[in-house]
């Protein structure tokens, strides 16, 4: 058992949350309905107050103890954190969930051994019921299964309607993606930024993944904002950076499955070709998505193609700096030797090597267009070593 007082060990930040996170109200899952009478069974036998929290820290139900915010947040960062029983401020509190994620926490009033051993075998009984019921009662499991595809459509109408979420409200999907485990509680730091009618659903311990509620014909402009809030939100609350992909907008729930396949398409492609952006949106991958789908063997045979002379390879570092920047003022010479600080003379020396190494003339529109395509394939094949 670790016995911690959370209050005094965690960063001031994590408890700064913002009011409106759902918190000292009744969880918004039908599980905290189902979890409420074995609550009240439990403590008729045990005497103990007792309750659940979600991974919002919203209290789900309660029997006789109602904890405060504060110490519901503080559970929350320290439980995701360490995934262990603790105690704190006179309250045993036990996580439960699967794949090292914490969906739900039990407490029971109480610091000794034997609430510890209550609050173990209370978790394991609401475990046991969450595995029953999870798919019929809980949003988050339901959407989840949305967005996989696991839902016939026909069914979409009438689960959705025993769930109380409208289905033919227009969303998108974004996935949040950290390198690391979200163990400071990414999913946490979403669900305070979003409304009610927004969905944040944790995927794995690498991504969560939003689902939001948009006004017809949102312009992109504004998905962009959201996407940029996220990033910027995450990474000072957090410390870490984090990706966003973006899927296209979908007139209802039936087609969010869709969304949720081009944010995820957007992150994969867009980390190979532009791996210095963090946000990633499906409908601006451009060439690269038909590049991604080519079998590996014709991406070489077309290298092999147009390199006749030496490979990609050869480049130096300096020398592709200078094609990225030309590239980016349009071919433009003068333009490209201002940015690039230095004399015309000298850019045009750098692209007449580059003509006699690789072939191509890239003050050519043509020829640019090729070494653009085979430097978009390189990074392609370089990105995928185990495939080749």
């Amino acid at each position: 058992m670790y016995k911690y007082k959370i209050l005094k060990q965690l960063p001031k930040r994590w408890f700064s949350r913002q009011k409106h996170t759902k918190t000292n109200e009744m969880g918004d899952t039908m599980l905290g309905q189902i979890f409420q009478p074995v609550l009240e069974q439990m403590k008729s036998i045990i005497g103990r107050p007792m309750g659940v929290l979600n991974n919002t820290a919203a209290l789900e139900a309660s029997v006789g103890a109602a904890i405060s915010e504060d110490l519901a947040f503080e559970a929350l960062t320290y439980a995701e954190k360490n995934g262990m029983p603790f105690v704190s401020s006179g309250y045993t509190f036990v996580p439960m969930g699967m794949r090292n994620l914490v969906e739900y926490i039990v407490y029971v009033e109480g610091e000794t051994a034997e609430e510890e051993r209550l609050a173990l075998l209370l978790a394991v009984s609401l475990s046991n019921l969450q595995l029953h019921c999870a798919d019929k009662y809980d949003k988050s499991s339901y959407l989840k299964n949305v967005l996989l595809g696991n839902v016939l459509p026909g069914d979409v109408y009438v689960r959705s309607g025993e769930l109380q979420i409208d289905p033919e409200l227009p969303r998108l999907v974004y996935i949040v993606q950290m390198q690391k485990s979200h163990e400071y509680s990414l999913p946490h730091v979403l669900s305070s930024m979003f409304p009610e009618e927004d969905f944040v659903i944790p995927v794995d311990a690498h991504n969560v993944v939003l689902i939001k509620t948009l006004a017809a014909q949102t312009p992109r402009e504004e998905i962009l904002k959201t996407a940029q809030s996220i990033v910027e939100t995450v990474t000072a609350e957090l410390m870490v950076p984090v990706y966003v992909g973006i899927g296209t907008q979908v007139d209802s729930l039936n087609d969010i499955a869709r969304s949720y396949s081009e944010a995820s398409l957007a992150l994969e492609i867009g980390r190979v070709f532009d791996d210095d952006q963090y946000i990633l949106s499906y409908d601006t991958l451009g060439i690269g998505r038909l590049i991604y789908q080519l079998p590996d063997k014709l991406c070489e045979l077309f290298l092999d193609e147009i390199f006749k002379k030496e490979s990609i390879d050869v480049l130096d570092d300096e020398t592709l700096q200078t094609i990225y920047k030309f590239f980016e003022n349009n071919l433009n010479v003068s333009e490209t030797s201002r940015q690039l600080f230095v004399h015309r003379n000298t850019l045009v020396y750098r692209l007449d090597k580059i003509e006699r190494l690789t072939g191509l003339d890239l003050r050519k529109f043509d020829d640019a267009v090729v070494f653009k395509v085979a430097i978009l394939v390189n990074k392609y094949l370089n990105s995928n070593p185990s495939k080749f």
